[in-house]
């Protein structure tokens, strides 16, 4: 028992290992704790606790300096740190720093977002930071 036992540990560990440095294109990705399966041509990435992506060639796209990163909607995704919200877009770019406690869903491009109890209305229109408006500025 203790021999199936010790084997399923080893096979774990074998199995961690090797998910976190793949082989794509032949190029090696080391120095990443955590490699996730790609989805539409990116794989989030973890290196010391950040999280990130990565492309198809293994190239960073977005470097790991997240706390959390949400699945991407319509080009958007909700990144976290330290408790905070922001968004970004599929180029990592922000597009709304993480300050928020609070970022609602965009219903016709408008989303409500709260900042130390205060409310707040962003208009999103694309994906570039420039398609940013602040009707309700909450920012310092």
């Amino acid at each position: 028992m203790r021999i199936v036992l010790l084997l399923l540990i080893f096979i774990g560990f074998t199995d961690i290992d090797a998910f976190a440095q793949k082989r794509i294109g032949g190029k090696l990705l080391k120095g990443y704790d955590v490699i996730y399966p790609f989805k539409n041509g990116r794989a989030k990435v973890i290196r010391n606790g950040k999280m990130g992506f990565i492309d198809m060639q293994g190239e960073e796209v977005i470097k790991p300096m997240f706390d959390q990163v949400y699945p991407f909607e319509k080009g958007v995704a909700r990144v976290e740190n330290m408790g905070l919200l922001g968004l970004i877009n599929q180029e990592g770019e922000i597009l709304l720093d993480p300050i928020y406690d609070y970022i609602g869903t965009s219903k016709e491009g408008l989303v409500i977002v709260t900042r130390k109890g205060k409310k707040g209305l962003v208009k999103i229109t694309g994906t570039t930071p420039d398609q940013v408006e602040y009707l309700v500025d909450v920012r310092d």
